[in-house]
């Protein structure tokens, strides 16, 4: 899932970037001053040139016929290493909001994070733990890691590089991740993130040092400085007082990574260029990075094809065929899954929080959300659109090591009939759409009929799937009316007016899934009780179960046979009680330039996770 956003919301983001622009529109105006030194410095070399003229020895025959020597200027201008500098051209539809993912999630602000700035840890695409500012990672093994078995916490202690800058020269310490933890936990300006529950201090020891002291056994702690949300900010640069969701410098950040950002105009593009004082020596191996905001994606992938750009994110399975098809173009596919395309009905009656004073009039009964799942053949939707790259999914835990044998579910649109009508929902007066007479949590009469939200940024075929589905639903009598969301409106913060969190919603259709290889804060996040309060988690669903909260519960042990139990049994429990009804799998592929060499795509991150080490094969 990635998204956000209302007008008061995009109004008060123009503003901030208004005033970012207007503090990087100074930048080039300075620069253009530098450039009469160097032409001063070219002049004086010319100027010089009564030496070279001095060389009339050098106009004799023999030197003059070699003339070599004089095509020798080709060698100065084989400066252009420095001249013809190396740029790639990254294509999306549309501005990010920041470059923080925690407070917007379209998935751009990742894509820009990893460009600029890093955290203590990341992900490979095969689910890899690997270094970024830490020296290594702990362990119970290496003694990072210290538990006490009685009182059921843990603290952990984390060694930084000490060979990391901020741009501006500053180096980048624990005070920095502490900082940045402290702006995160902040009750009023901070925002949810993994392992604010169970984080209750950080302590720095020096520098380079500090120990997180945890409340309880925590497995995920290896990524919670890290991944694809979590960077560290600069605590000299960046305005405490401003607080972690609003602060400027989430527009106009301070480099730790392989590029620094030069320029934002909003609608058209990003540029950067690299890093001189980036940690790892040799990298990046390109000079300019140019993100242009191309809102068709037809159109982005017309200037992949024509080579005007370098990376197309998030293909399709119709542009993955066409950019595998050309000469020019490759598509970098993850070699794991974990996006999955899910049905979220609202159990709640739309705009209430509460789904038990105010429960969802049609989706509140369990068997109408079984009837919906019997009803919808997947099967079908992947051969017919999805063209093989995609697979039917029913469950979180298909992933090692957390694999769970849950059966996949019969397409089976008769029985859905038929609990539907054991449900109380009839056609009584033979329209095709079925009425309330007798129905859980609806008045005498009420329709079945409700809507199919869809978020627009992935394009054509979630837009066939939805029409697809609505007309396998109708086929059992149940009536939707579809729209297409921006997904900035979709899923923004709820006093932005984010329709999901603001719970105005029926049914809404997104993917999603959880990076690396520990599920438990993906499971919290969706599923878990406390997750269900607005701008604290994404349970926009409210789904309240005390047994599934329970066994989550107990899921925080790093005893992994405990653990692979405890999940299954909340497989079984998702499964029977379907708070989503989950589809299929969504690939994740990446289109690229044959010239570009490095891509890989990962679920577990942007593709500019490992944008340092991309170089260029072809002019």
């Amino acid at each position: 899932m990635f998204g956000r956003s209302n007008n008061t919301a995009l109004a008060l983001v123009l503003v901030c970037i208004m005033l970012v622009m207007s503090v990087s529109g100074c930048g080039p105006t300075e620069e253009p001053t530098q450039p009469p030194e160097p032409t001063e410095a070219a002049v004086q070399e010319p100027t010089q040139a009564p030496e070279p003229t001095q060389a009339p020895e050098a106009t004799q025959a023999p030197e003059a016929t070699q003339a070599p020597e004089p095509t020798q200027p080709p060698e100065p201008t084989e400066e252009p290493p420095m001249a013809e500098e190396i740029s790639i051209v990254i294509a999306i539809p549309e501005d990010p909001a920041g470059f923080n993912g925690h407070v917007s999630d379209t998935g751009y602000e990742q894509l820009m994070m990893e460009l600029v700035l890093v955290g203590l840890t990341d992900l490979d695409p095969e689910g890899n733990f690997f270094t970024e500012l830490a020296a290594e990672i702990p362990t119970l093994e290496n003694g990072g890691v210290v538990m006490d078995e009685e009182a059921w916490t843990m603290d952990v202690t984390w060694t930084l590089r000490d060979d990391v800058s901020w741009a501006d020269g500053e180096p980048v310490t624990a005070d920095d991740v502490i900082f940045t933890w402290n702006a995160i936990s902040d009750p009023e300006t901070g925002i949810w993130a993994e392992g604010v529950d169970y984080t209750d201090s950080i302590e720095k020891v020096d520098d380079y040092t500090f120990v997180v002291h945890y409340n309880t056994v925590y497995p995920n702690y290896r990524i919670q400085f890290g991944g694809e949300n979590f960077a560290v900010w600069p605590e000299h640069y960046c305005d405490a007082e401003q607080g972690y969701v609003s602060w400027d410098c989430n527009r106009q950040p301070l480099s730790s990574g392989p590029f620094v950002l030069d320029e934002w105009e909003i609608g058209d593009h990003l540029s950067f260029s690299r890093n001189p004082n980036y940690y790892e020596e040799g990298k990046p191996h390109i000079d300019h990075v140019d993100v242009r905001i191309v809102p068709e994606r037809a159109v982005i992938k017309t200037m992949m094809l024509a080579g005007d750009a370098d990376v197309f994110m998030w293909l399709t399975a119709m542009e993955a065929d066409d950019l595998l098809e050309a000469p020019s173009t490759d598509v970098s596919f993850s070699p794991t899954s974990r996006w999955v395309m899910r049905l979220i009905p609202n159990l709640a009656a739309r705009g209430e929080l509460d789904p038990v004073a105010n429960p969802h009039p049609i989706l509140s009964d369990v068997r109408v959300r079984q009837a919906i799942r019997m009803a919808i053949d997947v099967d079908s939707l992947m051969e017919e659109i999805f063209r093989g790259y995609s697979e039917p999914m029913w469950t979180e835990f298909f992933r090692p090591p957390y694999e769970c044998d849950i059966p996949q579910p019969e397409y089976d649109p008769e029985g859905a009939k038929v609990l539907l009508d054991e449900a109380g929902w009839t056609d009584e007066d033979g329209d095709g759409i079925r009425e309330c007479h007798g129905c859980l949590n609806a008045e005498e009469g009420y329709v079945m009929s409700m809507e199919n939200m869809i978020y627009a940024e992935f394009g054509e075929e979630l837009e066939l799937a939805q029409q697809l589905v609505a007309e396998m639903l109708r086929g059992i009598g149940i009536d939707l009316e579809l729209s297409i969301i921006e997904g900035t409106v979709l899923w923004a913060d709820y006093e932005s007016g984010g329709i999901e969190q603001q719970g105005d919603f029926d049914l809404n259709m997104w993917d999603d899934g959880y990076p690396g290889i520990d599920p438990t804060d993906h499971l919290w996040f969706y599923y878990y009780s406390s997750a269900a309060e607005p701008d604290y988690g994404w349970n926009v669903g409210r789904y309240m179960s005390e047994d599934f909260d329970a066994l989550l519960d107990e899921a925080y042990v790093l005893d992994e046979e405990y653990r692979k139990d405890v999940f299954c049994q909340i497989a079984e429990l998702l499964d029977q009680e379907l708070p989503q009804i989950l589809l299929w799998t969504v690939f994740d592929a990446n289109g690229y330039s044959t010239r570009l060499e490095g891509i890989q795509s990962s679920v577990n991150d942007l593709v500019t996770w490992n944008v340092a080490d991309w170089r260029i094969v072809e002019p």
